[in-house]
């Protein structure tokens, strides 16, 4: 109904409508914030009046970028919409449509390719203000040791196993090392170099070269395991370090150069033939590694296959003299280390053979060949040579 009154001359007009008091408009007022913040979880809505959040929500760049929202009131407030346990209800998808977990990282978050390459770019102080200053967990209450061993580094837990960034190694190859470490593996952007555990570019432990290590893991396992990295062939596979730079062949798995006395020998020397039992068995005769020491050797002495015959240690004595036998047989050659003695052959520091004193013995042997043969220990004068031992001593002269 209108409400109307006459002027003064005589025409209707229309009353102005009545004035609002101030509680109505604090009631409205109140209403609409109260419709506000039943629209969702944002703080401002793209469609009035529906539970939805603005179509920069999942904008990183936005000043609506629900990240930073929910660093400020934390992931609680979710819940009102969401669902406590954030799985969705009433029609509101769960969070994970869009997040891994209630870690509230992006889908596929956990892959190295994923938050591996934020780290790189932006360091690991960008995940502090979730995970706090020491990534124990700070408001959103994960640490970051769920998954990684440390803060001396962002592998997973359990990395430094060889089987772990081993097999991965296998099948990438190292260059995906290099990412963090750097193209030298020397540290890179983690400022951790390989070689704190590893002896270099080939990648096996600090130490690794030592007959005793890398030696004792073969006879355990087998050289098959070798063969991951270094190829059926031992000449590189993909890891391109080829075995046989230390190694002498697929015959053996010596080092190059082993064959020599020089080698091997000044190992045994040092250590004892016990440290050979381990790969050719206590008997030398194989073992585990199937090749038996005498097929170069003439038994537990040592030496060469026929080193017993004169042509060939006496050949080798006649020019150095005896004092290479010395550090096996020891300097009053009865055996020493070896617990061989050169008595059990020859008559005394002489060198000749026992018996070599009896007049059939060597007569025979000059009567035969002629003295010359003796001049090459005893000199060209027969009074001593290097051995310091004159045939005068028995002999009269020149003429026996």
């Amino acid at each position: 109904m209108s409400r109307e009154v006459t002027d003064v001359n005589g025409r209707l007009s229309p009353l102005p409508p009545p004035r609002q008091s101030a509680r109505a408009v604090l009631a409205a007022v109140v209403l609409g914030c109260a419709v506000l913040f039943a629209t969702g979880c944002s703080e401002r809505v793209d469609e009035p009046g529906l539970r939805t959040h603005p179509s920069s929500w999942s904008d990183s760049a936005s000043p609506d970028f629900h990240g930073a929202y929910v660093a400020l009131r934390a992931i609680g407030t979710c819940r009102s919409c969401h669902g406590a346990p954030l799985l969705g209800e009433d029609g509101v998808p769960g969070c994970a449509v869009c997040h891994d977990g209630p870690g509230g990282h992006p889908a596929g978050w956990s892959a190295a390719s994923q938050h591996g390459l934020e780290v790189r770019l932006n360091g690991s102080a960008s995940c502090a203000p979730c995970h706090g200053a020491d990534f124990g967990g700070g408001w959103s209450d994960v640490s970051c040791y769920l998954c990684h061993d440390g803060p001396t580094g962002n592998h997973p837990d359990g990395w430094e196993d060889g089987d772990r960034h081993g097999a991965t190694v296998r099948e990438s190859g190292a260059s995906s090392c290099a990412t963090c470490h750097g193209a030298d593996y020397a540290g890179g952007t983690s400022g951790t170099s390989c070689y704190l555990c590893h002896d270099g570019p080939s990648g096996h432990t600090a130490g690794w070269a030592q007959g005793n290590r890398h030696g004792q893991h073969v006879d355990e396992n087998g050289p098959e395991t070798c063969a991951d990295c270094h190829g059926t062939d031992y000449r590189g596979g993909w890891s391109g370090v080829s075995c046989y730079q230390c190694h002498d062949g697929p015959s053996g798995a010596h080092p190059d150069g082993w064959a020599e006395a020089g080698q091997h020998g000044a190992t045994v020397r040092t250590s004892g033939g016990a440290i050979c039992t381990a790969c050719h068995g206590a008997d030398y005769l194989g073992g585990t590694s199937e090749v038996s020491c005498y097929a170069c050797h003439n038994g537990p002495g040592g030496h060469a296959v026929g080193w017993a015959h004169v042509s060939e240690h006496g050949a080798a004595v006649a020019p150095a003299g005896a004092g290479d036998c010395a550090d096996c047989h020891g300097a009053a050659f009865t055996g020493d280390w070896s617990e061989v003695s050169c008595y059990q052959c020859h008559d005394g520091i002489g060198g000749h053979p026992v018996g070599w004193s009896d007049g059939d013995a060597h007569g025979t042997e000059v009567e035969l060949d002629g003295n010359a043969q003796c001049t090459t220990c005893h000199g060209a004068d027969h009074q001593g040579g290097w051995t310091d031992v004159s045939c005068y001593q028995c002999h009269d002269g020149p003429d026996p």
